[in-house]
């Protein structure tokens, strides 16, 4: 079980479908909720992934992956982020700072197995 999912998120539901997705790929999920304990896990890990909630609270997530955007050990790892679609300025803001993917909620949810699959399968 090699391959790893940062995954910065409080939502239990969102969580738990990505765990067991990621189970059934053999891949495993990590968590990490603060801004300066995902960017340390990501650099420690090397994921093949990061989702980040753009809604979790005490992160600023432009500018967390600007961050990690801006380190080599960091820059490549694939981002994937979603928010309520209400939230469009905060989804834009996300894609501008270098996030590879950015979905509503429902898109995440509904996508979920693609998402993971596209970086975690290859």
């Amino acid at each position: 079980m090699n391959r790893k999912v940062l995954i910065a998120a409080n939502n239990m539901i969102f969580t738990s479908k990505i765990m067991t997705i990621l189970d059934g790929m053999e891949a495993e999920g990590i968590k990490a909720i603060r801004s300066d304990e995902i960017f340390v896990k990501a650099q420690e890990l090397s994921p093949d992934l990061i989702i980040i909630d753009l809604n979790l609270n005490g992160i600023e997530a432009p500018s967390l992956i600007n961050k990690l955007r801006s380190y080599g050990s960091t820059k490549k790892i694939p981002i994937v982020c979603y928010s309520p679609k209400t939230l469009k300025d905060q989804m834009d803001a996300a894609r501008m700072a270098g996030a590879n993917e950015v979905y509503s909620n429902s898109r995440m949810s509904s996508r979920m197995n693609k998402i993971l699959g596209k970086y975690v399968h290859h």
